[in-house]
């Protein structure tokens, strides 16, 4: 028996298809996990590092944000330990942005800190706009890829914090609420509101 080959109509057919299954299994349910903790992650710190510094006054507290890679390490050491049997085309592509994303993240503190070596000033304010950026990007295009409207918009509530993070250029404790607030947009309740769309 000859395979037959599929048309365009029919291949867009079957790939809508997979992201439909993908979107609903249990998998894609584990990622929206994955959303929530980071987004729980950033808010809590947040919170901590708000109170703290307003009730200190002591800007040092900003280095609590640095729990923000915990949760990236204990992922990356999960994911490796426990891999899939089968990986479709959507998860490695999602992987793909993610590891684009973190890579980012971790390149941009070591940048910081070349820079803060060369020019005895060391300035990780910048972080938490591009933080933002980065962030958002990776959502927005997770959105885009498993065609979930919750995820592609949301972000520009991340993106309006950041550019008047840049705009303003006077690192403060505000930003703390603005960057915790911003997760809560465009990672948490996106998460949540995808995560309830999957039946058991």
């Amino acid at each position: 028996m000859e395979d037959r080959k599929i048309n365009e109509r029919e291949s867009l057919e079957l790939i809508s298809d997979m992201i439909r299954k993908t979107k609903k299994g249990t998998t894609m349910k584990k990622d929206y996990n994955t959303f929530l903790i980071y987004g729980y992650t950033a808010l809590i710190t947040a919170i901590i590092t708000w109170v703290t510094v307003h009730f200190t006054g002591r800007g040092e507290a900003m280095c609590t944000w640095f729990a923000m890679f915990i949760p990236y390490i204990a992922n990356t050491f999960f994911r490796k330990s426990s891999k899939p049997e089968v990986t479709t085309y959507i998860d490695s592509m999602l992987g793909n942005i993610w590891k684009v994303i973190g890579s980012m993240f971790i390149f941009t503190v070591i940048a910081i800190v070349l820079i803060g070596v060369l020019t005895h000033v060391m300035n990780f304010s910048i972080m938490m706009p591009l933080s933002l950026i980065y962030a958002g990007i990776g959502t927005s295009m997770t959105g885009l890829v498993i065609k979930e409207k919750a995820f592609i918009w949301t972000p520009l509530a991340g993106l309006l914090a950041a550019v008047y993070m840049l705009t303003e250029g006077w690192c403060h404790n505000f930003w703390n609420i603005l960057f915790g607030m911003s997760f809560l947009v465009f990672m948490i309740i996106p998460a949540h509101i995808a995560r309830n769309k999957i039946k058991e």
